[in-house]
């Protein structure tokens, strides 16, 4: 079992060796959209039209400039949301990977792991996991809201995931991330919120404060994953593999291969 306290402090002691690469890594994914795991999908696109605008528009007949703008308006849009699942999904993911990296290795694991997840052969796989993610939260938000946040905490360890395993079925890794989150969606919730007291004195400090916990924040969510890997998955946090209490070791069969766990420490060349 974990506490936020314990995450907390190991995140701070990791961050002590690269707090301000990690700021840039967060800065950068900020810029590109990928600010949360799930990537960037701009809300409030359509509000450049206020109501009287509209309103005077229709008074004034002018169909024609009303249909012109909101297909310009519907093209800023897809193009928006092409770009949050082609590049902002993936950068999202490279993020995690560097922050889990530098975690569990206790230094900088190397700015270009933010955009390891473009390179050839797990570039697809990645789009493909985190868009079905966003696709399964937003359907089980349609029954109703708590439904949707079931579902959110359920998928949590999904881009951390892929980001370790880029080239794993996306069955197995939304099984895993189910495995390990049963017991843990409400504490994750709660050390979520943990870091609100912070983030409001962030506000306080120029309103730009806030940019400067997000390293913080991220080590620390980086600290769960690595916690639970090895507390459900039995992945001890200098990769080896613990077996199961049965001394079954889990093997995908889809990819023909064993999966012993800790792939950050397997051949670097295999990395992002």
């Amino acid at each position: 079992m974990w506490t936020r306290a314990e995450l907390k402090s190991r995140a701070k002691e990791g961050l002590r060796r690269y707090y301000w690469y990690g700021l840039l890594v967060v800065f950068v994914a900020g810029i590109l959209g990928a600010g949360s795991s799930e990537g960037y999908v701009p809300t409030g696109v359509t509000s450049t039209v206020n109501t009287a605008e509209t309103n005077s528009i229709i008074a004034g007949n002018d169909m024609e400039f009303l249909l012109i703008l909101l297909c310009v308006m519907f093209v800023i849009f897809a193009v928006v949301i092409l770009f949050s699942i082609f590049v902002s999904n993936v950068v999202a993911v490279g993020k995690c990977r560097y922050f889990s990296m530098s975690t569990l290795e206790q230094r900088n694991a190397g700015f270009e792991e933010l955009f390891g997840g473009f390179k050839k052969g797990r570039y697809m796989n990645i789009v493909k996991v985190q868009f079905l993610r966003g696709l399964y939260e937003f359907l089980w938000s349609l029954l109703l809201i708590i439904p949707g946040i079931i579902k959110h905490y359920e998928y949590y360890m999904v881009p951390y995931l892929v980001a370790e395993y880029p080239s794993m079925d996306s069955k197995e890794i939304f099984r895993l991330s189910k495995q390990m989150m049963d017991g843990n969606k409400f504490a994750t919730w709660v050390l979520e919120l943990s870091f609100i007291g912070w983030y409001l004195l962030g506000v306080l400090c120029c309103c730009i404060g806030g940019f400067f916990v997000n390293p913080y924040y991220e080590a620390t969510l980086a600290e769960l994953y690595l916690k639970l890997r090895e507390d459900r998955l039995g992945i001890a946090r200098n990769g080896a593999h613990a077996p199961d209490a049965d001394g079954a070791v889990y093997t995908q069969q889809a990819q023909g291969e064993n999966w012993q766990g800790g792939s950050f420490y397997q051949d670097p060349n295999k990395r992002f």
